[in-house]
């Protein structure tokens, strides 16, 4: 099939940037711009939308996480701007800022300092972005970049829009979303069930820092049999005993155990 070469008569597809079930993303210019500026195109598919939900229900609800998506970007300097959304055949689009840099599954090992500094300024975005009460749902190094021009790390990909195009009705009439949006030895157990909190972030964003350190995977841990924590100290050399402590703690397995919020981790951090 030959691919598209303008999205609704505008954006110029450059490459796919990714695929998975939910969708594509794409690199595309703007030809309506004089810069013909670079942007991030996601398009997304309902899942199985014959589930008694109306393609004006998935089309709300798409509107609604758009709407908080733009709200986000507009405040905060390290989410992406959104710069549009449409859906056209029954595809939903996201237009968005391109951010210039590499993910930090790119960036090899980071040493502590620079650990500390990339896990404060999240901290910060996390706590902004919980205080809007919302959760990423998909923190990974693949899903930040750190920007070229300024060194910061920006946070992309949201979970909630493609949480929404996942929306079921249940027989008792109650809208919930079918699908687990997040990714395997990332995600804490309480969001394998669908139960994410604002602790599920942190817990994500922990291991996602251990990756940072070792330059490994969580699935490549071996895990303590008692308390389920993985041992990563080990692929460290002389490790920050404040940051594996920070690190340890974010990322235990018993909810009760692990910080609530990310202002309680960065005073630990501080």
């Amino acid at each position: 099939m030959e691919m598209e070469s303008l999205i609704a008569g505008r954006y110029q597809i450059v490459n796919t940037l990714a695929q998975g079930g939910f969708g594509e993303t794409f690199l595309a210019r703007d030809t309506h711009m004089p810069s013909q500026r670079l942007i991030v195109i996601k398009r997304l598919k309902p899942i199985n939308s014959n589930h008694r939900v109306s393609a004006d229900v998935i089309e709300d609800l798409f509107r609604k996480e758009a709407q908080v998506l733009e709200d986000l970007g507009q405040h905060c300097t390290e989410i992406p701007t959104l710069y549009a959304y449409f859906v056209d055949n029954d595809r939903f689009y996201l237009v968005q800022e391109y951010i210039e840099g590499k993910s930090l599954a790119d960036c090899g090992i980071l040493n502590a300092s620079q650990c500390f500094d990339v896990l404060s300024s999240l901290l910060k975005t996390l706590q902004y972005i919980h205080s809007k009460k919302i959760i990423h749902r998909d923190i990974k190094p693949e899903n930040i970049i750190i920007r070229s021009r300024d060194n910061k790390p920006v946070l992309i990909d949201f979970g909630a829009v493609k949480e929404a195009m996942g929306t079921v009705a249940l027989s008792s009439g109650s809208m919930v979303s079918s699908v687990i949006v997040g990714t395997r030895g990332f995600m804490p157990p309480e969001q394998s069930t669908g139960r994410t909190i604002y602790s599920s972030d942190l817990f994500a964003l922990g291991l996602t820092m251990i990756y940072s350190l070792t330059g490994k995977y969580p699935i490549e841990f071996s895990m303590n049999s008692l308390n389920g924590q993985l041992e990563w100290t080990e692929w460290v050399s002389n490790i920050d005993p404040l940051l594996q402590k920070v690190l340890d703690k974010a990322t235990k397995i018993d909810l009760s155990q692990r910080y609530t919020t990310a202002e309680q981790m960065y005073q630990d951090l501080y």
